[in-house]
């Protein structure tokens, strides 16, 4: 009986192998081979990886046992098919999405459910037009599975030794990245071997899928649900306004955080419309060359300044003193104790004035980028930062310009070099040496912040070590002391207002570490009139500082000022010229920071390039052009709707778009 009832059910059992059950002879031999890469694969893991991990072990014996029965095709209607590689197609964006969150350690339980909506139209979105072009979609999810896999480890590995993963910036900086890579092990922990084991099993799957559209009509319907998949997610990341509103933008200080709220793909994706800057209206790469040699060739600049070098190139320390400013050009107020005496005492062989920055409060890259650049920002669409969006290898610079008069450059920065991502800025911009917050040799801070004092003596020793072995040194350091905010209660301010209404502990603050400053430039400046050798130092604030926005009502209301002098002011901060040697000029009371170079390179007596002379000129009609507006000689403001229609204006953007993308 028995026996009778076991025949029947292997009867049964060997109808539905040959009807559902196929042996494949040709995914056979497949199968051996992937099986036998996969092998190699797992000897070749580190040593010291841990092959007993739950997960891992699990995740390889499911590609083990996917690999070895890949031979064995299981015949079923195309109908069931089709569905089967519909949920295929549909489940592995998730997994993409999870593998690269997973390589890179955020936590998607964290993220917002808008933030994972969007990840995962990304992710599909490369499927979706992987299939529309192969029409099948077992090539589609594997392609899109090796892509994407490719794509987590990379940003895995990037983030692990610069700190944040990939930006889109990095697409400028390709080569930059290439070589920065050099040196750097990608070892194969946990998170990454995981990724891998799991991309395997479902290609493994993907192989499985033999359905393909043979319809002409249902290639042509897919090709149509592609495009207009496209065209609402072009619709909504072109999208300004919905972009800001649903913080859906990359940060642009705290990368890690970005990428850890937004999702990596999506941080990435979401910062693509800002490398695009239009072309301006009638441009040609010839028009601009004209433009710049026409204007450059005119002789009627007032920035002349004469010097005492007799030939000698003197050694150029610049510093941007962070939120560094003198807060009384808003309008009159008393303090019981004087927090710039000695930056605005000094005097002989100085050169001093404002400079308007294109930020407040914040944004110091900005400020940065123009005075390095000679570029202004106010060409560039809202919320771009050109140190994460414009530099690449090839942009000019004033390193570049100094490089080709033999100096030797240092950039110093007591901070993160995530920071702006001033890592790769830098290394673009070809700088010799630089140094962030982990390579600072003396650690004097306030607030937890390197206080100038103890910047100023680093700066000191890296420029004496540089002097060994190089005739002429260029310095450029941002500081960090002042930096907001400024309601650290461990901090007991020694400066204080006396006759406003309102009481601003804030600027109070920020006011006493002002005085910290200046007793640190001082000692900077005695360090350097004792050298022998011709030293220029340029010192100049990124920016104004954000204190309670009463102080700025309460002060500026007495000022008689218009409001649009109002809001200039706000955006000024002073400068100063101070050389060990012979130097004379005039006071250039206020000047926007992009030119503020040729400033520099005139009271180093050393020549302009040609976009140098064409800034000169253009100086003379207009001494201020940034976003928040634009001042012209005779001290006429202007919004920069306004000024957008001036001729020089248009012209000036003409050739900022060559110099800076068409070179």
């Amino acid at each position: 009986m028995v026996g009778k009832y076991l025949s029947k059910y292997l009867d049964m059992i060997k109808k539905l192998y040959e009807k559902y059950i196929v042996l494949d002879k040709k995914w056979g031999v497949v199968s051996g081979c992937l099986f036998l890469l996969f092998l190699i694969f797992w000897k070749m893991m580190p040593k010291n990886f841990s092959t007993i991990h739950e997960h891992i072990m699990l995740a390889f014996l499911a590609d083990c046992f996917l690999c070895i029965t890949l031979f064995i095709r299981i015949q079923i209607s195309e109908h069931y098919q089709r569905i089967f590689c519909g949920l295929l197609l549909l489940v592995a964006p998730v997994l993409c999405f999870l593998n690269t969150e997973v390589a890179a350690g955020n936590q998607i339980r964290k993220m917002e459910f808008l933030m994972v909506v969007f990840n995962y139209t990304l992710y599909f979105m490369i499927f979706l037009l992987l299939y529309m072009v192969t029409n099948r979609i077992q090539i589609a999810i594997s392609l899109g599975m090796i892509i994407c896999t490719v794509y987590a480890l990379a940003n895995s590995f990037i983030a692990e030794f610069r700190g944040n993963g990939i930006r889109t910036a990095d697409i400028y900086a390709l080569r930059t990245a290439l070589n920065v890579s050099e040196g750097y092990d990608l070892v194969f922990i946990y998170h990454r071997a995981y990724i891998i084991l799991i991309a395997f099993a479902v290609i493994l799957l993907a192989l499985r899928c033999e359905y393909q559209q043979k319809s002409i009509k249902r290639r042509i319907g897919t090709g149509i649900v592609t495009l207009c998949y496209l065209l609402v997610l072009y619709n909504i990341f072109w999208n300004e306004e919905f972009m800001k509103e649903n913080t859906v933008k990359p940060f642009i200080w705290e990368l890690t955080e970005s990428a850890q709220k937004h999702g990596a793909f999506l941080d990435f994706a979401a910062g693509i419309p800002g490398l695009k800057v239009e072309k301006p209206e009638s441009y040609s790469s010839a028009k601009a060359q004209e433009l710049k040699e026409k204007r450059a060739e005119q002789d009627n600049c007032s920035l002349s300044i004469s010097t005492g070098l007799n030939g000698k190139k003197p050694d150029i320390i610049v510093i941007m003193n962070e939120s560094f400013s003198d807060l009384s050009l808003l309008g009159n107020f008393e303090t019981d104790e004087k927090y710039l005496e000695y930056f605005n005492g000094l005097q002989g062989n100085v050169v001093r004035g404002y400079t308007s920055v294109p930020v407040f409060g914040g944004l110091t890259a900005n400020t940065e980028f123009e005075f390095l650049t000679g570029f202004s920002n106010a060409f560039f669409p809202s919320g771009v930062m050109p140190y994460q969006n414009y530099v690449k290898n090839n942009t000019p610079n004033l390193q570049n310009q100094l490089l080709n008069q033999g100096y030797y450059s240092i950039f110093m920065h007591p901070m993160n070099s995530s920071g702006w991502n001033r890592k790769n800025v830098y290394q673009a911009f070809g700088f010799d040496e630089t140094y962030y917050i982990e390579d600072w040799e003396n650690v004097d801070t306030i607030r937890g912040m390197v206080s100038d004092s103890g910047n100023y003596k680093d700066v000191i020793s890296r420029y004496e070590k540089a002097k060994e072995k190089n005739e002429n040194v260029f310095l450029f350091n941002v500081t960090m002391q002042n930096h907001g905010g400024y309601a650290n209660g461990g901090y007991e301010s020694t400066v204080h207002i006396t006759d406003l209404a309102g009481d601003y502990p804030q600027a109070e603050q920020y006011l006493s570490l002002i005085k910290e400053s200046d007793a640190a430039f001082e000692e900077l400046i005695t360090y350097f009139s004792q050298r022998e050798n011709p030293v220029l130092i340029c010192m100049f604030g990124d920016h104004q500082p954000s204190v309670e926005t009463g102080f700025y009502e309460e002060t500026q209301q007495s000022s008689g000022d218009s409001d649009v002098l109002k809001q200039a002011k706000k955006y000024q901060t002073p400068y100063i010229l101070y050389s060990n040697y012979k130097l004379e000029g005039q006071t250039c009371d206020n000047m926007s920071v992009n030119y503020l170079q040729i400033l520099l390179m005139k009271a180093a007596d050393l020549p302009l390039n040609d976009y140098q002379k064409y800034l000169e000129n253009l100086y003379e009609l207009y001494p201020v052009i940034n976003v928040n507006g634009v001042m012209n000689r005779e001290g006429n403001w202007y919004s920069w709707e306004e000024a957008q229609n001036f001729t020089e204006i248009q012209e000036y953007s003409i050739v900022q778009y060559k110099e800076l993308f068409d070179r």
